[in-house]
């Protein structure tokens, strides 16, 4: 996503004469969003060649961060390539209603009532006649000096469209906030995206068994250069074609005719870190499995392409029973696509809504090549997670709850992912064990470090919340994974006032843990908050002291659920089972 002065459209040029905002009491209640400036420096863009081995990528590596660097060919590389031209659609993706321009049709207005004014003041005095008629004088000059300068203006305008179409195409890259971010693991290497407009996560996995590995591996994180141009090429792979992956760190110490250093300044928003941790985040909650062939996903996006909603519901409505294939209805159609092949075999029966359906668009080009989708529901209204797999390579697809709910809106996930503590652990030492080992489940950090596993959880989410490492949702476990170089302190979301009540809840003594039991292996807790009316929330926590689980007898409870993440009342409580169980 971009956060540069100029608009996200395709067609960016501003449509108003004056495109200098103006300073209204609207902007006071909508500060500027806190950001970070970051320098991303490269030692050349990204390329390709072609010779008799195949095709060549060469991703460049972002130079300030510590080496990472592996070069492999790619064994089945047409899957690969469709995935990742899959992830680009991700990447330049800005799914949100177009704001339609006003300026125009009130300009028209202004200068109609202005033409108009003089016939409604006859009663008035001779002066403020005259005034008028000056005015009026003015105004016709006024449209003769514009008259002179519109060409100039035509001339500037177009000369910006040119080089916004030109960049559009040639370096889409320079639009996004940040290019993918890539890891390369001891299992597999991982491209990682945001949308535009961050509410559509994607990532590619490629694992270790299907790349042919030369030479020695660097093993860590850093973004690389994905232009348009590369993007262009990996079109060109084919089976018979093999595709090398190489990412390369090559410091360049002057330009030459071979290359100079590519440099890129970015306001990099704290929305993109923090939607980083929401999504993985809401990843550990459980969630109703789905099993759809591709057949019915496409008949499914098909049906969206020849029809065009022009009311609500703008939904997609899930008929889950036990035994049964599943259904989907298309709203506000009606139309409903049975699934063909599979059957649900889930505990959770009846309906879940979704809503944001146009981002599935993604995967139009790839469900020609592979077999079925594998869809994780959370809720109605709430984010679910997308999976296809082409001849071993996996594209995963997290989406938000609906489209203008991005990511990093008041979610709060990440209070659900945890109810250890800071004082039973030094994450310190726990982010050292990571970097050593790479990747861990909880249970294994408990055991190295001779500490609780819900502790352990809690020290891995601070890192995934300082944007040093990830939860893998696919193999559960947390890898090492340092989105920037720099030290990244992710502030508290201060402004949500449900989090500052739930603390001042807990500061106050205002909940207490009245029930605490254990059943099928998860802990359950019930308790009584006294806000302006009492109220009982109840969790559920499994070993590694994630939130399974959580109810609470509140109005913002029984309107949205977790929709809008947790209420108050279940964020103080899990803040207080967190401290009780120190």
């Amino acid at each position: 996503k971009t956060k540069n002065p100029q608009p996200k459209t395709k067609n960016p040029q501003p449509k108003t004469k004056n495109p200098q905002p103006k300073t209204t009491k609207l902007a006071t209640k909508n500060p500027k969003p806190k950001t970070m400036q970051i320098t991303q420096s490269y030692s050349k863009p990204s390329t390709s060649r072609v010779d008799d081995q195949g095709m060549h990528f060469d991703f460049s590596a972002e130079l300030s961060r510590p080496p990472v660097s592996i070069r492999a060919m790619v064994k089945n590389s047409l899957g690969y390539a469709k995935l990742m031209l899959a992830l680009r659609k991700v990447v330049v993706g800005d799914w949100r209603s177009p704001q339609k321009d006003h300026s125009k049709y009130q300009e028209w207005v202004r200068q109609q009532y202005l033409a108009e004014l003089p016939n409604h003041y006859g009663h008035i005095e001779a002066e403020k006649l005259k005034l008028l008629a000056e005015k009026a004088e003015l105004k016709t000059e006024a449209k003769a000096i514009r008259a002179k300068i519109q060409p100039i203006q035509k001339t500037m305008y177009q000369a910006r469209s040119d080089y916004y179409n030109w960049l559009y195409k040639n370096d889409r890259s320079k639009w996004m906030v940040l290019d993918p971010v890539i890891s390369v693991h001891r299992d597999c290497v991982i491209f990682e995206a945001f949308s535009l407009d961050e509410s559509s996560y994607g990532r590619v996995s490629v694992p270790i068994d299907l790349l042919e590995v030369y030479g020695d591996i660097d093993y860590g994180t850093t973004n690389i250069d994905f232009s348009q141009a590369l993007a262009d090429e990996i079109y060109r792979v084919r089976n018979y074609r093999a595709a090398w992956l190489k990412v390369a760190y090559d410091k360049v110490e002057m330009s030459t005719s071979a290359g100079g250093t590519v440099e890129k300044k970015i306001d990099l928003p704290e929305t993109w870190v923090r939607g980083f941790l929401q999504v993985q985040s809401a990843s550990t909650l459980p969630g109703t499995d789905v099993k759809l062939s591709a057949t019915t996903f496409n008949e499914i996006l098909a049906v969206l392409q020849q029809h065009k909603a022009k009311a609500s519901p703008r939904s997609l409505r899930f008929q889950l029973k036990k035994g049964e294939k599943p259904s989907i209805i298309i709203d506000p159609w009606n139309i409903e696509v049975k699934e063909y092949e599979h059957i649900y075999q889930g505990e959770t029966e009846g309906e879940i809504r979704i809503w944001g359906r146009r981002r599935l668009s993604v995967f139009e080009d790839v469900l020609p090549f592979c077999e079925s989708v594998d869809i994780k529901l959370l809720g109605t209204g709430m984010p679910s997670y997308w999976s296809v797999g082409i001849d071993g390579h996996r594209f995963d697809v997290g989406l938000s709850g609906w489209t203008a709910n991005d990511w990093a809106a008041k979610g709060n996930f990440d209070l659900l992912a945890s109810t250890g503590s800071s004082a039973n652990v030094d994450v310190a030492a726990v982010e050292q064990k990571l970097i050593a080992n790479l990747s861990g489940t909880p249970s294994d950090f408990a055991k190295w470090l001779n500490i609780k596993s819900s502790d352990a959880t809690y020290a891995l989410q601070e890192l995934c919340k300082n944007g040093q490492a990830m939860y893998d949702h696919l193999t559960g476990i947390y890898r090492w994974r340092q989105l920037l170089q720099q030290d990244i302190k992710l502030e508290s979301a201060e402004d949500d006032e449900r989090l500052k009540y739930a603390v001042q809840l807990i500061k106050e003594k205002k909940v207490t843990i009245t029930e605490s039991s254990e059943a099928d292996g998860l802990k359950h807790y019930k308790a009584e908050v006294q806000g302006k009316n009492l109220f009982k929330p109840s969790i559920q926590l499994d070993a590694d002291g994630r939130v399974k689980r959580a109810e609470c007898t509140c109005s913002f409870f029984r309107r949205n659920k977790l929709r809008q993440g947790p209420c108050a009342h279940i964020m103080a409580t899990t803040m207080a089972v967190g401290n009780a169980v120190q």
